[in-house]
């Protein structure tokens, strides 16, 4: 797996394409809290056929080192930093749920350096249940279980829910509890409007993490997007539906960015 240091941190990724060129076009995928590129399984062989894709740990994350972060802006200033670092030119960005909130960071931010972008079951602003973060702290095991149910439809096999419960345990309780009360912090609500690149809203129509109207608030405040809802798939929406959620990327790649 190659690496690049960003100042201490060394950070791990995955990098496709072996005929790599600026026209072939780089699509930069972020996971969301406690994953990490293995959230992008279903993606990496499709879109390596025809795109140079790159999948990233975040700090902490995965086979990432460092630690994780407590505030989105810090997550977005390693992203643009890694994305200097590997010299990727106009990228697409594509964010799911915290990954979304660092996409929406980057594109108010730095516009100018980014092609467009895709913002998968996420929103303006990302509260978190009490709950959650309490239950993280005192029972780690048992409230990774919860979140990870409700990350799925009901649809989705047992098999498919277990092996992402199995991948979010593998987080450390710390940095877990970090990206959650990062996106509890997160507030863009009245600044989301400010993006002006192409972007592709994608949702699961089933997703109770981030629900729908989430998405829909996006759609309406960003007037250059486009909303996909995905039937049968909640909040994992690229691994319980990959092949409608990778035909609706390459079609939106292929099209109004290309």
């Amino acid at each position: 797996m190659p690496t690049c240091r960003l100042g201490e941190k060394r950070i791990s990724y995955w990098a496709g394409g072996e005929k790599a060129s600026e026209k072939r076009g780089s699509i930069l995928f972020i996971h969301g809290a406690g994953g990490g590129q293995l959230s992008w399984s279903f993606q990496k062989g499709f879109f390596e056929k025809d795109f140079n894709p790159v999948f990233i740990d975040l700090p902490g994350h995965g086979e990432s080192g460092g630690e994780g972060e407590e505030e989105i802006g810090r997550y977005a200033h390693h992203v643009h930093s890694f994305l200097i670092s590997l010299g990727l030119q106009k990228p697409i960005l594509v964010g799911h749920s915290m990954g979304g909130a660092i996409v929406q960071t980057l594109a108010i931010a730095h516009p100018e350096e980014i092609k467009g972008i895709v913002l998968v079951g996420t929103g303006a602003r990302l509260r978190v249940l009490p709950a959650v973060l309490d239950g993280i702290k005192k029972d780690f095991e048992e409230t990774v279980k919860k979140v990870g149910r409700f990350a799925y439809s009901q649809k989705a096999s047992p098999e498919l829910i277990e092996g992402g419960i199995e991948h979010l345990m593998r987080c450390r309780p710390e940095v877990l509890y970090g990206d959650f009360l990062a996106c509890d912090r997160f507030d863009l609500l009245k600044r989301v409007k400010e993006i002006d690149l192409p972007t592709l809203i994608l949702c699961g129509e089933e997703d109770e993490l981030t629900p729908p109207s989430y998405s829909e608030f996006l759609h309406h405040q960003i007037q250059s997007s486009k909303l996909e809802m995905l039937p049968n798939a909640g909040h994992m929406v690229m691994m319980e539906s990959p092949e409608g959620f990778n035909r609706k990327l390459r079609d939106f790649i292929s099209g109004p960015v290309s």
